[in-house]
């Protein structure tokens, strides 16, 4: 099991608020209901950057998605399925600034667990 990490900055244009409503709701949705993520995706998650850190200054990032994958390939395949390019793709630039958004493939290794 692989998982893609993107690290999410938001458009400059767009508010906080906006953002996340965007986020959460819009492409939530477009995600959950796609079937390019029936076939390839396993876990979807979206962490948002807290409010309160937005008080202390500029945040490194707005938020992170993780994408779990079975594998390299079905990350690949996912992200260049008519699906996803149809319907997913157009509406990340909706809300996030692709240019600062940053996408890192990972292995989880679990150190501590106590959920």
């Amino acid at each position: 099991m692989i998982k893609l990490i993107v690290a999410v900055r938001k458009r400059a244009d767009m508010s906080v608020e906006d953002f996340q409503e965007h986020w959460k709701t819009r492409h939530a949705q477009l995600v959950k209901d796609n079937p390019a993520t029936e076939r390839y995706v396993r876990k979807y998650v979206q962490c948002h950057t807290l409010s309160d850190q937005y008080e202390q200054g500029e945040v490194a990032f707005d938020g992170t998605a993780e994408l779990w994958f079975d594998s390299v390939a079905d990350k690949d395949a996912f992200f260049s399925d008519p699906d996803y390019l149809r319907d997913i793709q157009p509406d990340e630039a909706r809300f996030a600034d692709m240019t600062e958004t940053v996408f890192f493939v990972t292995e989880e290794d679990t150190i501590v667990d106590r959920i």
